[in-house]
This record gives C-alpha cells, structure tokens and sequence, in this order.
C-alpha cells in the first residue's frame, strides 16, 4: 500500500517535472514571447479582478456601497490591466528595475560589509567580489530592463531544464526501483 502511494506520488512528480522542463525550453529558446504572455496573462488578471469589482460593487446593496472601496479598486485595477495590455514592455521594464534596484541595494551592503570586514577578516574580499559582481548586474539591470529580463529568463529557463532533467533521472531510478520492490514482495508472497 505504502508503495503504490509512493508510485502514484512519483507518477504525480513526473507529470509537474515534465511540465516544469516544457517551461524551461519555452523560456531557455524564446525568452521575449515568454516575457510578452507572462505580462499579458498578469493584465488579463488585473482587468478581470477590476471589472469582478466593478460588478460586484453594482449589485451589492446599497446600505453595503455606502462603506464600500470595490468600484474606485475596480476602477484602479482594470485601468492597470488595460495599460498593460496596451503597453505589455511596461510590466517586464518596471519588474526588471525593481530586480535591478534590489541586487544594486543588496550589493552596496555587502561592499560595505565586506569593507567593514578588512581590518578584521581574510574573507572581506570574497565579499567584495560579489558585492561588486552584483552592483554590476544590479546596474545592467538599470540601465537597459528589457535586455536583462530577456537574458535572466533564458538562463532561469536553463536552470529549469538541467534540474528537471536530473529529476527526471531520480524520478525512473525510484519508479523502476519501487517496481522491483513490488515484484519482489510479490514473489514471496507466492512462496
């Protein structure tokens, strides 16, 4: 019983694997068209909330619209769902300076972490190092978002390949392994 639960977990494994490793192609060869169906999913969400709050302020009754925010956030966020619709690189450029603002923010911290460190430590200059490795992608990142969400999603998608790959190997090893164990118990249930 234990078994099958942990075949049918693994079959169940498989499957989000497979489809995580779909993903990273999708992402690893076109990263742009990734980007474009990811933001434009998010501003059909935002328009879809908006006007469920819109609708939902409307046939509310009316002792409830006196206390209630539902139309003006409804209004707010589908107006944010067409914007993006209309200008889908906002989202990746506004997403990719923010990522971009953070790592720059981090890594002055870890310079002056690592600089706090020299009289101290031998390590402060690793601290340095990818203080400053991350300051430069941080700046990058600043200084031209698309570019760099195009290049973080094709190496996410990389990322997403290998290691679904390699849970694709662990995944036949512990299936062929519990089929071996079944047979096995079954066997010596015969005997």
């Amino acid at each position: 019983m234990i078994r099958e639960y942990a075949k049918s977990c693994e079959k169940s494994m498989l499957v989000s694997t497979i489809f995580v490793l779909l993903l990273g192609i999708v992402l690893a060869i076109e990263p742009t068209g990734s980007i474009r169906m990811l933001t434009f999913i998010i501003a059909i969400m935002f328009l879809g909330v908006g006007i469920f709050q819109i609708v939902s302020y409307l046939r509310s009754p009316k002792e409830e619209r006196m206390t209630s925010f539902s139309f003006i956030i409804g209004i707010i966020l589908a107006a944010v769902g067409l914007f993006l619709i209309l200008n889908v690189d906002s989202l990746v450029k506004f997403i990719t300076v923010l990522i971009g603002v953070t790592i720059s923010i981090k890594s002055l911290f870890k310079i002056q972490f690592a600089l706090n460190l020299k009289g101290i430590s031998d390590k402060w200059k690793y601290n340095l190092v990818f203080g400053l490795v991350g300051l430069s992608l941080g700046i990058l990142m600043l200084l031209n978002p698309f570019s760099s969400a195009v290049l973080f999603l094709r190496i996410m998608g990389i990322v997403f390949i290998v290691g679904s790959i390699a849970e694709l190997i662990e995944i036949i090893a512990v299936l062929r392994n519990l089929n071996e164990d079944i047979k096995t118990i079954i066997d010596e249930d015969k005997h």
